[in-house]
């Protein structure tokens, strides 16, 4: 665990539940990824120092992927449209020597907290949002979230999960935002705060499973502080707790991360489309059946067939 100081809440058994490993989601993973790491939540900012100790907790407890998150509200999405630019930090080569050879990526998130379609469209139309890696937005209104549903090019739906929802997520709505390659997010530092953060999420994802039976989801931490972060494990483990299966809950922390990733980079294309290479000698064991079938058949000499032969004409036709 990162940290020695913890605001334990009374209900500090289930703390325990959440940062133990009793679950064990073992298996073959690529890249863990933790999307949500807050840096700034509309005029609040954190510092350098507080944001670099983050990141470089989060690289500790093993993500090689991170997202600095901006939050904007309605004052930044204003006429005026203030939205900052997207942060910049790196850590230095003392914290990455001591890696074995581990690389950090550290992208940039820009998510809005929509009411309006007015919002929505200077979101949209801002060179300077075009200019973060992945675009998350948390609709407050369910006209609006019907919208985004359908439109607009976002890679995350972040719904206030630890919140009382004014509505309801429909299957219809859910498979619509699917299909086009948008995730759900659920974050797992709130919960850490308090009961009621942790009874709205528990809640909300019941109705999430029963709207995609735990499809396109995406665990990430939404931590404002480093002693909020959890190892990637321990991510998957709190999706199992919010009712995902092992499968899915694995795939919310490795495999759909990634796939937001890809959305973020195809959706940022002009030519709409992106192409990924690998060297062979990385594929991983579960991957291999690929190479195999993709193999060309060995050649083989073949002899030219005859021509046809020119039917002769009878004679008096």
């Amino acid at each position: 665990m990162v940290g020695t100081q913890w605001s334990v809440p009374p209900w500090s058994g289930l703390v325990g539940v959440i940062s133990c490993h009793s679950i064990g989601v073992i298996g073959e993973f690529n890249t863990a990824m933790d999307l949500n790491i807050l840096v700034q939540r509309e005029s609040e900012k954190l510092d350098k120092a507080t944001v670099i100790g983050k990141i470089r907790a989060a690289f500790k407890l093993g993500y090689d992927v991170v997202a600095l998150n901006v939050v904007v509200g309605s004052q930044e999405l204003g006429t005026k449209n203030k939205i900052p630019e997207p942060p910049c930090y790196s850590l230095g080569p003392e914290d990455l020597s001591a890696s074995r050879g581990r690389k950090l990526r550290i992208l940039t998130r820009l998510t809005a907290v929509l009411s309006d379609s007015g919002q929505s469209h200077r979101l949209f139309q801002s060179p300077i949002a075009k200019k973060y890696d992945i675009i998350a937005v948390t609709p407050t209104q369910e006209r609006m979230f019907q919208q985004l549903c359908n439109q607009g090019d976002l890679d995350i739906l972040s719904l206030p999960l630890d919140t009382k929802l004014p509505f309801l997520v429909k299957r219809a709505q859910y498979g619509a935002a699917i299909g086009r390659g948008v995730m759900f997010e659920v974050q797992y530092a709130p919960c850490l705060r308090d009961k009621a953060p942790l009874r709205n999420t528990l809640a909300n994802c019941q109705n999430l499973l029963h709207a995609g039976q735990g499809k396109g989801i995406v665990i990430t931490s939404g931590s404002w502080l480093a002693q909020e972060l959890r190892g990637p494990n321990d991510a998957a483990n709190v999706g199992f707790l919010f009712g995902l299966s092992e499968c899915t809950a694995r795939d919310a922390v490795y495999g759909n991360c990634k796939s937001v990733i890809m959305h973020a980079e195809t959706r940022s294309k002009v030519s709409r489309a992106i192409i990924f290479s690998q060297p062979t000698d990385e594929v991983s064991a579960r991957d291999r059946w690929l190479l195999e079938s993709c193999k060309l058949p060995e050649s083989q000499d073949t002899v030219p067939s005859e021509p046809p032969r020119k039917k002769k004409k009878c004679e008096g036709t």
